[in-house]
Formats: C-alpha cells, sequence, structure tokens
C-alpha cells in the first residue's frame, strides 16, 4: 500500500510539472524559446488627472513635454510575465519661477499578453500592478537669517504615495525575441491626501511608444 502511495505521488508531479515551462524551455504552442528575462524601455506623453496640476504645470523633461521609463520582465509562460518598471517625470510650474516636481514611481506588475503571438500581427497586451513614487517638490526662495541680509536658498521636501496602475495597448514583432509596443498606462494614487498637507492625486495618463527585447 505504501508503494502505491509513492506511485501516485510521483505520476501527480510528473504530470504538474510537465507541461509547466521553465526558462530556455521550447514552447509547444510557438516553437521558440521562452526568454530568461525581458527589457523595457519607452517614451511618453502624460496628463495628470488633477486639475490643478494641468493649470498649473507642465511636464517639462530637458525641455521636452514627456517621461521616461524603464524595467525587466520575468516570463512566467508565453502569455504572461512579472514586471518591474521604473518611471521618472518632472513638472515645472508655469506661474511660479523655479518651482518643479520630480517623481520617480516604482510598478510591481503582471504583463499579460490577451491573445497569442501570431507572425508579423499585433498583439494585445495588458498589465496590472502596485505603484509606489517619491515625488520631491523644489524651489528657490530669498531667505535671511538676520532680517536684513537677504540670499537665495533652494528648499525640497520629499512626499511618498501609493496606488494602481492599469494598462493596455499593441506589440509588433520586429525580431525573434523583441518587439515595439504602444500603449496607454493609468496610475491612480490613493495616499498623501492634500487635507494632510501632502500633493494629492498625482497620477494620470501616460501615452508611450516603446522597445521590449527578451535575452
Amino acid at each position: 500500500m505504501k508503494n502505491k502511495k509513492s506511485y501516485l505521488l510521483y505520476f501527480v508531479l510528473v504530470s504538474l510539472f510537465a507541461e509547466a515551462p521553465v526558462f530556455g524551455q521550447v514552447l509547444p504552442d510557438t516553437g521558440k524559446p521562452l526568454p530568461d528575462i525581458l527589457f523595457f524601455a519607452e517614451t511618453s506623453g502624460f496628463i495628470p488627472f488633477s486639475q490643478s496640476y494641468r493649470i498649473n504645470y507642465q511636464t517639462s523633461l530637458a525641455g521636452i513635454p514627456v517621461e521616461v521609463a524603464g524595467g525587466i520582465g520575468f516570463p512566467l509562460n508565453s502569455m504572461l510575465s512579472g514586471v518591474f518598471n521604473v518611471r521618472y517625470k518632472r513638472r515645472t510650474a508655469i506661474f511660479v519661477p523655479d518651482f518643479r516636481i520630480k517623481t520617480l514611481e516604482i510598478e510591481l506588475a503582471v504583463r499579460d499578453y490577451l491573445e497569442k503571438e501570431h507572425d508579423k500581427d499585433l498583439r494585445l497586451y495588458g498589465s496590472a500592478g502596485l505603484l509606489l513614487a517619491r515625488s520631491t517638490v523644489a524651489g528657490n526662495i530669498d531667505a535671511t537669517a538676520d532680517g536684513k541680509n537677504i540670499v537665495p536658498a533652494e528648499v525640497s521636501q520629499d512626499y511618498y504615495n501609493v496606488g494602481l496602475g492599469i494598462g493596455l495597448g499593441v506589440e509588433y514583432p520586429v525580431g525573434k525575441n523583441s518587439g515595439i509596443y504602444f500603449g496607454f498606462h493609468i496610475g491612480i494614487y490613493f495616499a498623501d491626501a492634500v487635507a494632510t498637507g501632502g500633493l494629492g492625486n498625482i497620477g494620470g495618463v501616460s501615452i508611450g511608444l516603446g522597445y521590449r527585447i527578451g535575452l
């Protein structure tokens, strides 16, 4: 009886893992090896949700109204990957000189292709994940230590926030394990309320173009 249970356990384990893809394995549905790791890089235009940010700030990175992003992905199978993304944006105040907000955003997400891959054809994908952000507000003020001598000084303050990220887009293959993609990313933040002296919902919609390569 004990031997029968051992054989049964062995059969169940083999059945479970026989179809599970591993890194470097040739996938039966595509005939292509599953990459060990994916690299992403993109640039996007950004539209904030908050009306106060739309009116009083503009996105400006080296004088260009864009944000940049990059990350790595870890394929779980031919459709699903775990993704670690980093986004950076810089806003400058329109009506206040030398006043800016720099935001570094980290996203822990999953990215899922919503259809199987076809040769030389667009492929729809979606993503969802947790957002963690640090925003640094900085500006120049006139400061004095004795009430007489006024000198310019830079002041800054860090703010932290947590939110939800949702993405949707299409990808087109340009190589064996690479492709370009165009998509939307929505970031919604819940913490750091204005009522408690925070920045409120610093999220918005990013519309961008990116490149993906797998190794």
